[in-house]
């Protein structure tokens, strides 16, 4: 599947319905990228939340970086090689989706390194397979975050629209 909002260059696909919020990113962040909370301790005195790219299994995702300080494109789902697809780089402002439809970086292998395609309607978790993706979720086993409004087939990775909302785990 191919970016099928290619004119989106930032924010969430549809600004009505959407829960956008600003915070500092930790690293180097790449557009469309499944973000963590850090703790808020460093540095003190930090108004905005510190984020970083989800890079394992089981990990709660807070929502999808949709912009920054760096503002980027959204590439072709893989990591940036360059400052192209950069949201942000480590100090920098970064902002994110915590709820609604945007854009994020989706990967066809699961979890377990199976390659299983994403189909429209698919809940989704974070990946351990690549620093800010997402997978196909295990229900009863992985956190959801979002869930896919674009299909991808076998073990692509790319961008696709998602609908965010946070769900957590489900047995």
């Amino acid at each position: 599947m191919t970016n099928q909002f290619p004119g989106l260059a930032r924010g969430p696909i549809d600004h009505n319905a959407s829960s956008v919020i600003n915070s500092i990113a930790e690293a180097g962040i790449d557009m469309g990228s499944a973000l963590i909370l850090l703790s808020p301790t460093t540095p003190p005195g930090e108004i905005l939340p510190r984020v970083l790219e989800a890079s394992a299994d089981q990990q709660i995702a807070y929502g999808i970086a949709v912009g920054g300080d760096t503002d980027g494109i959204y590439g072709d789902g893989s990591a940036s090689t360059d400052d192209r697809t950069v949201a942000a780089v480590a100090g920098q402002g970064v902002v994110v989706v915590t709820q609604g439809r945007c854009l994020a970086r989706v990967s066809g292998v699961n979890v377990n390194g199976v390659s299983t395609p994403i189909l429209i309607g698919d809940d989704l978790t974070v990946s351990d397979q690549g620093s800010g993706l997402l997978v196909a979720a295990t229900i009863g086993t992985d956190h959801v975050i979002a869930r896919a409004l674009q299909g991808v087939e076998g073990a692509a990775v790319d961008v696709i629209a998602v609908d965010v909302q946070r769900e957590g785990r489900f047995a």
